[in-house]
């Protein structure tokens, strides 16, 4: 007998074919599941999030842009090129954690949001904060900052992780996002 070939001479793939049209899908699935056509190695992982430090912040929850503002300012003085960075805040708006989720180059910042609810996910954090510096000074937002906080904003949404505000840190102000009125205020009625 030919390999690929079924003993009446018929090719395998044709019995298959008969066969799969015959079969419920899900006893298909189950059937492949069984015995899979295709053997591939996968990769099994775990996830581990590994802190590289601790600052001390204060504990009190965040009141206003001001304050988160305060707090990452340092962060941001010293750089020669855009960053945009990420805190992530439990059920009562203090802060977990934060991560430089993008470096880019003297006006430009490539984000993707995907890094950004990584960061958020690993945490398990309620609520996240974004951050991102302009070097010209200029807090005032391009539009591309409104297009990503925009995508930021939606995905928040859909994975039950909102963001409270981006801010646009500049030399001698910052942008909220949120005072704006561009993106919701925290229902402090939900916060523990």
């Amino acid at each position: 007998m030919m390999r690929g070939y079924h003993k009446r001479g018929i090719p395998d793939f044709l019995e298959r074919e008969k066969w799969m049209k015959e079969k419920t899908q899900i006893e298909r699935i189950t059937d492949l599941m069984r015995k899979p056509e295709i053997k591939k190695r996968i990769g099994i992982v775990h996830l581990q999030m590994v802190k590289d430090s601790k600052s001390l912040c204060g504990l009190s929850p965040f009141s206003s842009p001001q304050k988160a503002v305060d707090m990452m300012k340092p962060l941001f003085e010293l750089s020669d090129r855009e960053m945009f960075a990420i805190l992530s805040l439990n059920v009562k708006l203090e802060p977990m954690a934060v991560e430089i989720v993008a470096v880019g180059g003297i006006s430009t910042c490539i984000v993707d949001v995907r890094n950004i609810f990584k960061h958020a996910l690993l945490n398990n954090a309620s609520y996240v904060i974004c951050f991102h510096n302009h070097l010209s000074g200029d807090p005032e937002p391009s539009h591309e900052d409104h297009m990503i906080t925009g995508r930021i904003r939606e995905s928040g949404k859909l994975l039950g992780i909102p963001l409270i505000d981006h801010l646009i840190i500049g030399e001698f102000g910052f942008y909220s996002f949120q005072e704006s009125g561009l993106v919701e205020q925290c229902d402090s009625n939900n916060v523990a």
